[in-house]
């Protein structure tokens, strides 16, 4: 094969993206340190292929995630569930965009929307409830299309493998594509090595009450919830802006303490030992009084990463860097960003 010889690293939805983009004319090496793709944060997410509602206060965002929606879609189509009904609510107190404000946000993205309110909702908490067009990720069947991605481009696929210093040696390029791993692999290049908020997270999985059935409900914009359908499974992810998060630091490094080792990437741990479980009910029974009747099924738990001191807008932009004249480093807080990072690595080598 003609080209260059390549090393992705990282076996997330970016890396598999970016990987699969390259090996078109490239020989190229795809390195994963656990024992399957999409077994980290690109596997342990809500699964929301986002359209910029979730986003009022960075307009930033919202562009990237419409542009980036078409080309996602293009490439990982069969992933998208059509199915579901997605409602966003403004929460009455302690929102920090204004039911005015988030309605005029829509009309100016032209985001469409129904007002229309959810049959569990508490409405006296929430000044707004909308049914939006937007769309959840099938996570059983991304990962069967990523495989099928990697086999028919004939990408090598090395798991259970750590790259190393070594790649800089043995590759042309080096695309590191490793989230929260991002800096380990540039400790001989410390001036680009960069600050982010590192998040130990969980996400519940929750069996509800059948008036859930297909339904995605999300409150902002502060600190509250979402649920989402667990792609087919008939069970439903929980995602909560301050209990989903057990540890968080600002470095260069994820700081993880040893009790939360067993369970970092290890898929859904049935009993887990720590969980913030009643937090998350006791916090969404505000909005929707029959979480109360969720059964725990299990947890996961990784390490979410975004930038440091981003509070104010929330802004999760993808960000491609250029180390040196053979590396660059892949950053992004968004799935659906993943094939405009390849063409645009593409471009440049």
């Amino acid at each position: 094969m003609r080209g260059k010889r390549i090393a992705v690293i990282g076996g997330g939805i970016y890396g598999i993206t970016i990987a699969s983009v390259l090996s078109a004319s490239n020989k190229v090496t795809l390195f994963e340190k656990n024992d399957d793709i999409l077994s980290a944060a690109s596997g342990i997410n809500q699964f929301r292929l986002h359209r910029g509602y979730h986003y009022p206060r960075s307009p930033k965002t919202v562009i990237s995630s419409l542009k980036s929606e078409k080309s996602f879609a293009q490439e990982y189509r069969p992933a998208i569930m059509a199915n579901t009904e997605n409602y966003y609510c403004i929460a009455k107190e302690k929102s920090k965009t204004s039911q005015k404000k988030y309605l005029k946000f829509l009309g100016k993205f032209k985001l469409e929307y129904k007002v229309e309110e959810i049959p569990s909702l508490e409405v006296r908490n929430v000044d707004l409830s909308i049914r939006v067009k937007e769309y959840l990720l099938n996570p059983l069947i991304l990962k069967k299309k990523c495989w099928a991605k990697l086999k028919k481009s004939k990408v090598k696929v090395l798991l259970k493998t750590e790259a190393s210093d070594r790649v800089f040696d043995d590759f042309d390029h080096v695309i590191i594509c490793t989230y929260a791993d991002i800096n380990r692999l540039l400790k001989k290049f410390p001036k680009h090595q960069q600050v982010y908020q590192y998040e130990l997270c969980e996400k519940i999985v929750v069996r509800l009450p059948k008036e859930f059935k297909n339904k995605s409900i999300v409150v902002l914009d502060g600190p509250f919830m979402c649920v989402d359908p667990y792609g087919t499974t008939n069970l439903f992810l929980m995602g909560n802006v301050d209990h989903a998060i057990h540890e968080a630091n600002i470095g260069k490094f994820p700081v993880i303490i040893n009790k939360y080792h067993k369970l970092l990437n290890k898929g859904v741990i049935k009993d887990p030992p720590i969980t913030n479980f009643k937090k998350f009910i006791d916090s969404t029974e505000h909005f929707i009084p029959l979480i109360t009747k969720a059964k725990h099924v299990g947890s996961m738990y990784t390490i979410r990463t975004v930038l440091p001191y981003k509070d104010k807008t929330d802004e999760r932009p993808t960000i491609v860097r250029r180390i040196n004249r053979k590396i660059f480093t892949v950053f992004s807080g968004k799935i659906a960003n993943c094939v405009e990072a390849a063409e645009k690595i593409k471009k440049i080598i």
